[in-house]
């Protein structure tokens, strides 16, 4: 994408793309909602007055939010963007697009190539390029742009140090009337508004319809852990972990229980945020105590050693990139912090985040919480937050869809489309465009990701193969399944000659499909 006199310059063919893609995800969404409300299960605040929601601070006294010059000068940009595609795969149905730092790459290519296969065996037709951050974010987007117009890619994975768009506004007077700088990945998701820098300062400072409007075209999802550092934190270490959670997600090994917690603090306590939770997830645990909402009841629910295993967490708190300022009583500053450092100290038992906090998922900042609380060791998957004050709200389009199956990804673009310049008019912009997903938008709740059992040898298929590969695994020595449950086709967690049997049985003979694996 080209600046041209202050305007971006937007996709040819983006209005017929863009209607096919409102079109795909309404139909998907109003067929599952109806299913779901003879059901019974609509329970959301979809009524509510948003208009009554207290905003958000920036509680930090000492630290301010990093300036875009700031940012520019910090960071050690290079010569040129010098994009490549380095892989085209057509083993799936829907296609999507991965931009991975050259440098990083190398690094971590056991883990990602393994993310690929297993991206593949998921249905989706991947395109991969590698990229140096430039400065440039319309080089980035031009990648985007050509890739929805060739193959009307539903979204976008942005891997390491890459290309940051910045955006600022001046709040109203009833939000502080600060003037505010900001990273903004909506102008990566849509591919054909137009994007104004009218002080040509490098900042956008407008946003309006191009050739198919200004909604969301894409969902883009980014994870970056270069500017982590506690803990002997390596970007290396950290992004090949967290690609080995992400497999042992999709295999079935790393679960947790299928219930959420809504933390929710004094501000927010009376509004009922906990039932739109329960679109996604109908065992939702409400805190909402404006007594018990503290530091040391957080922590306490959340660590692993409580082992309470929630899969989902909304945490609604007063926040900075680098602590929740949890109030404990009525006073202005009756609050505790929980710290970002504490995240990996406590083990946090979580794997999903809506973080309504201010700012936390700011990751130009370091050792931001968005990032933390998915980069941790045991883990973590996904962040949704905002890059500045303000967070989601209307969350009935957000967890609707989820609890209907869709993909983390698929979820908060519908919520894109349906509230970023509506949900709280005339004020979405203030409150919605610093929202951002960190981490694997192609995630699903666990109980939506399929069950591999009986896929022993991991090629997407149940078929003779596996019923070798189990015989060479059992009696020649040959390599396990992994994980081992897998072959656990009987659901009795252990894999043995019963498995091989069971598999012939179930292939050949008309028997019974594979258990769920718990080997």
């Amino acid at each position: 994408m080209q600046r041209f006199n202050g305007w971006g310059v937007d996709g040819s063919s983006g209005f017929i793309r863009k209607e096919i893609t409102v079109k795909r995800l309404s139909i998907i969404v109003l067929a599952l909602s109806l299913v779901a409300s003879i059901a019974g299960n609509l329970r959301g605040q979809s009524d509510f007055d948003y208009q009554k929601v207290t905003w958000l601070r920036w509680m930090d006294p000492y630290r301010n939010p990093i300036t875009y010059q700031e940012y520019r000068d910090s960071r050690p940009f290079v010569g040129e963007f010098d994009a490549r595609c380095i892989y085209s795969g057509s083993k799936g149905d829907t296609p999507i697009c991965i931009v991975i730092n050259a440098l990083l790459r190398p690094a971590i290519e056991t883990a990602f190539s393994q993310f690929i296969s297993d991206l593949e065996l998921e249905g989706y037709s991947l395109n991969v390029y590698t990229a140096i951050n430039d400065g440039d974010e319309t080089a980035l987007k031009n990648i985007l742009i050509s890739e929805w117009n060739s193959r009307n890619i539903a979204g976008a994975i942005l891997i390491g140090d890459l290309p940051v768009a910045w955006y600022e506004m001046t709040h109203p007077p009833e939000y502080g009337g600060n003037h505010v700088e900001f990273p903004i990945d909506l102008y990566f998701m849509d591919l054909d508004g137009r994007w104004l820098d009218r002080d040509t300062d490098g900042l956008y400072d407008g946003h309006g319809e191009g050739a198919g409007g200004m909604e969301a075209d894409i969902w883009v999802g980014r994870f970056l852990a270069f500017n982590l550092t506690q803990h002997g934190a390596s970007e290396i270490d950290m992004v090949n972990n967290y690609f080995d959670k992400n497999h042992s997600y999709r295999t079935g090994e790393l679960r947790l229980t299928d219930k959420a917690l809504a933390y929710i603090d004094n501000d927010w306590c009376m509004y009922g945020y906990e039932d739109d939770v329960a679109l996604a997830y109908p065992v939702t645990d409400a805190v909402t105590d404006p007594y018990q909402t503290t530091r040391e009841d957080y922590m306490q629910r959340v660590r692993e050693s409580t082992d309470n295993q929630y899969e989902n967490l909304l945490i609604c708190s007063h926040s900075t990139p680098w602590a929740h300022y949890l109030y404990w009583g009525d006073g202005p500053y009756d609050y505790s912090l929980f710290h970002n450092y504490e995240i990996e100290q406590i083990d946090v038992q979580v794997l999903f985040y809506n973080l309504f906090a201010c700012s936390n998922c700011r990751f130009v900042e370091q050792d931001d919480m968005g990032n933390w609380y998915i980069f941790q060791s045991t883990y973590g998957l996904l962040s949704l937050g905002s890059t500045k004050s303000g967070a989601m709200l209307c969350f009935d389009d957000y967890y609707g869809p989820l609890g209907n199956g869709l993909s983390f990804g698929e979820a908060f673009l519908w919520w894109c489309i349906n509230n970023m310049e509506s949900c709280y008019s005339p004020y979405s912009r203030v409150w919605f465009y610093g929202l951002v997903l960190l981490g694997d938008p192609t995630l699903r709740l666990s109980r939506f990701m399929s069950d591999h059992t009986g896929d022993a040898n991991w090629d997407g298929t149940v078929d003779p193969a596996d019923v070798v590969f189990l015989i060479n695994y059992l009696f020649r020595g040959g390599t396990a399944p992994d994980p081992l449950r897998l072959g656990d086709v009987t659901g009795d967690c252990s894999v043995d000659a019963a498995d091989v049997i069971y598999l012939i049985n179930y292939l050949f003979r008309g028997g019974s499909a594979p258990e769920t694996g718990c080997a």
